[in-house]
């Protein structure tokens, strides 16, 4: 058997970092169901915090509906207000960094 040390309690090394933790895990908020289909952001730590608004269809596949050069995100939530809104004319959505309401996404 190897020689062991004796550590105090959360003072051995381990491989396990706050920052693997926490850039290994997406969030998820804001969900919503418009015909059918499930929509939701995604909150992506790898992508530096940026926000997507992930859309899935039945019996289809996860697809994200922004580019990468958008964040969907906003102030307001606070006052009990979203980032994004799904309706038969597309999706709306408030970019983070200028706070503007963005043209709508076509689902069609």
């Amino acid at each position: 058997m190897p020689d062991q040390q004796k550590k105090p309690y959360g003072a051995w090394p381990s491989p396990v970092t706050a920052a693997l933790i926490l850039e290994s895990g997406v969030g998820l908020a804001e969900t919503a169901v418009f015909d059918d289909a499930v929509y939701w952001l995604e909150t992506r730590p790898r992508e530096q915090g940026r926000s997507v608004i992930v859309r899935r269809a039945p019996g289809g596949p996860a697809l994200d509906l922004v580019p990468p050069e958008y964040n969907v995100r906003t102030r307001v939530h606070e006052y009990g207000g979203g980032a994004y809104l799904v309706t038969r004319r597309g999706v709306f959505f408030s970019n983070f960094s200028d706070q503007d309401h963005c043209c709508p996404i076509n689902l069609q």
